[in-house]
């Protein structure tokens, strides 16, 4: 078994430096083991016993880290970054790019998050059950527990900002389409504060309160090990004047297809625009109308501004619906 570990860490090894770019590592390891889950085979780590700092990480890779065990997992595209990972923590590297951005998902447990400032506008998102996080650069926390014996158990997730600004959005895990997340509105999360939310409170309004001093004291006991990159973010990132609590558009990192969300967009948009002429060419043609006598010139004006007015409408609702229909 351990000839098997060993001959899949140097295959691994191997594949890394060979130049598979959007790659993490293991840059710090305290405790007794860990699982990695990678291409349908589990490869359990003892950490007592076994050298893992280096050992290489890729997309779809899970990562569970067992108790009493703290896990740093290095970022090395973009500007960099690291991943510090809880005892008892379940999560998988969803996707990562060559600009620093990526997607992690908390299946359960509690992870921090330092990252550098992204590049080319990208967006780093952590997600759970139904509580999505996105940063372009900034130190957060994301935590997700629940009872695992309950299927049913109450889901609460916990997102706190320690440095820069994160967007949270709580939305509802059955939507299939997360083209579907472009129409919300983010809260943008500064530093010293927190959101907690709770798969019963879907749909309620996203409050902010300072962090809990017994997160603040749990990381103080376990801070970050790895170190080497900058976490400024680039002046031309950021909009100006944040403020907590604006809305901003959630980052299109999040949809299945760019191009889509554009034209989703488009045509929401110019639905809209249409929708309103007509509506209001109808508004003015049924005032003339119910107001001029049948014999005044100006009656066959009106008429026209109903029919033109109501084609107007018609058109800018299809526009919309078929915004709508877009996945």
């Amino acid at each position: 078994m351990k000839i098997r570990i060993l001959f899949i860490t140097a295959l691994l090894f191997s594949a890394y430096f060979l130049g598979a770019e959007d790659f993490a590592v293991i840059s710090y390891a305290e405790g007794t083991g860990f699982t990695v889950v990678s291409g349908g085979e589990s490869f359990s780590y003892n950490i007592e016993s076994g050298n893992v700092i280096g050992l290489p990480l890729k997309e779809g890779d899970m990562v569970l880290t067992d108790d009493s065990t703290f896990l740093e997992i290095e970022l090395k595209a973009g500007n960099g970054g690291v991943i510090k990972v809880s005892e008892n923590t379940t999560m998988t590297i969803s996707s990562l790019d060559e600009n620093g951005g990526g997607v992690i998902k908390v299946v359960y447990g509690r992870i921090r998050l330092k990252l550098g400032a992204l590049l080319k506008g990208s967006k780093f998102w952590v997600s759970g059950y139904d509580t999505v996080a996105g940063v372009r650069g900034t130190d957060f926390g994301y935590d997700l527990f629940y009872d695992k014996t309950d299927k049913t158990a109450e889901k609460e997730t916990y997102v706190y900002c320690f440095e820069g600004l994160v967007e949270v959005l709580q939305y509802n895990p059955d939507k299939k389409s997360k083209v579907s997340l472009m129409s919300e509105k983010p809260y943008l999360l500064k530093p010293g504060r927190m959101i907690k939310t709770t798969s019963l409170s879907l749909g309620t309004e996203l409050k902010a309160v300072p962090i809990y001093k017994s997160i603040t004291d749990y990381w103080d006991l376990y801070p970050f090990m790895t170190y080497g990159f900058s976490t400024d973010i680039p002046e031309k990132n950021i909009q100006k004047e944040f403020s907590e609590g604006t809305n901003s558009t959630v980052s299109e990192d999040l949809s299945l297809d760019p191009e889509i969300a554009e034209k989703k967009q488009n045509y929401e948009t110019g639905g809209k625009i249409v929708f309103g002429l007509g509506l209001g060419m109808l508004t003015a043609g049924g005032l003339l109308h119910a107001f001029l006598p049948s014999d005044n010139p100006a009656y066959g004006l009106s008429v026209g501004l109903m029919s033109l007015g109501g084609v107007a409408s018609v058109a800018g609702g299809g526009m919309i619906l078929y915004s709508v229909s877009l996945k």
